[in-house]
């Protein structure tokens, strides 16, 4: 056999192998932890690769399309169901920052910047740590396997090339969006609610004492309280972190179901 023979073999499985590598591509470009600048892109596109081998035996994979605007649009929703789940994910970790933005601001903190290698920017030394707290978690849990479970699940629900939009993914997206805050304001209800104490003792303290300087005592006692109730709401966090955790696949498979109705 030649090499123009084994080319004609090889080339329509290689195609097909492409079409999965996009969908898993869609995934890493916007997943949580991978998306920093701190992890090299060969090793991104090396974890793209081994991730398609070991799903290639278990997915009927399509020929490619002879037609060429069939090809791109294919190519274009193999990479929007990718983006559909690492947006589950990414919404999630973002109410964990959210989190951490509004205790670090309530509590004095909002001056204080860390360089969050996530999103690129500077972000409240307190969202910094609930987001490494959250990615820790995540690990511990093995919750990136439960990802990569989804992925098989994908193309139970929306084979290749048959994503569909339907009004049901705005619906879902929003309620991504609407469960992104109300993880953050539960992670923060603990502080805030001690933090509404302390100011309100301050206050009076101000009142019945006015020779205290009150503005000026209340930036340690506000931090240490803060610190205090963070630490006392900790096995809540990490409750919340687990059972948010184990309805991530819930809600991959949610979305996945409404691109695959159409």
């Amino acid at each position: 056999m030649n090499a123009a023979q084994t080319l004609h073999l090889a080339l329509p499985q290689f195609q097909s192998f492409s079409i999965l590598l996009v969908r898993i591509a869609g995934i890493i470009s916007v997943f949580p932890i991978l998306n920093t600048l701190t992890i090299p892109m060969p090793v991104k596109a090396g974890l793209v690769t081994m991730l398609g081998l070991v799903l290639a035996p278990i997915i009927q994979l399509p020929s490619f399309p002879n037609d060429p605007a069939l090809v791109v649009a294919g190519i274009g929703s193999e990479f929007l169901i990718g983006l559909t789940i690492g947006l589950a994910v990414r919404l999630l970790f973002s109410g964990f920052q959210v989190a951490g933005e509004l205790v670090g601001t309530q509590m004095g903190f909002s001056a204080i910047q860390m360089f969050d290698p996530m999103s690129h920017q500077n972000a409240p030394i307190i969202a910094q740590f609930q987001l490494t707290l959250g990615s820790l978690v995540f690990l511990s849990l093995n919750a990136h396997l439960m990802v990569v479970h989804a992925i098989g699940m994908s193309y139970e629900f929306v084979p290749p090339f048959g994503a569909k939009l339907s009004d049901s993914i705005a619906t879902d997206i929003i309620h991504l969006a609407q469960n992104m805050l109300g993880v953050a304001l539960k992670m923060a209800a603990p502080v805030f609610a001690t933090l509404l104490i302390v100011n309100t003792v301050l206050a009076i303290l101000g009142r019945a004492v006015p020779q205290m300087n009150v503005f000026v005592l209340s930036f340690p006692i506000t931090i240490g309280a803060g610190l205090f109730a963070m630490s006392l709401a900790m096995p809540f966090t990490l409750s919340l972190f687990e059972k948010e955790f184990e309805n991530l696949v819930e809600t991959i498979l949610s979305l996945l179901k409404g691109l695959g109705q159409g």
